[in-house]
């Protein structure tokens, strides 16, 4: 299709400081295959079981339904690991998530 000539013409998104070049139309990275705030997504999803130590002890595949609670920037993000004084449910899955990362 167009759609998969372009992709293939492009081959990846590639984010630089102020913009990016999406891999595919706008309205498939900016919408309907972005995940949104409060936004019921289908999905093909991968379910990892992991110890405290982030190894792998479980894998498993299925179709699902996300509903992502927020959209966070990059810099929404980090600045909500960044303040000590949010110990919101939110901030402390992303101080998890980047301890899972070192």
């Amino acid at each position: 299709t167009a759609i998969d000539r372009e992709a293939a013409e492009r081959c990846t998104t590639v984010y630089l400081v102020e913009r990016r070049t999406d891999m595919l139309p706008g309205l498939l990275t900016t919408d309907i295959c972005s995940l949104r705030g409060k936004v019921e997504r289908l999905t093909f999803t991968v379910l990892w079981e992991m110890t405290p130590e982030a190894e792998v002890v479980d894998t498993s595949f299925c179709k699902a339904i996300i509903k992502s609670r927020e959209a966070l920037s990059y810099g929404e993000a980090q600045a909500r690991i960044d303040d000590p004084k949010d110990n919101s449910e939110i901030t402390t899955c992303l101080r998890n998530l980047l301890k899972l990362t070192r």
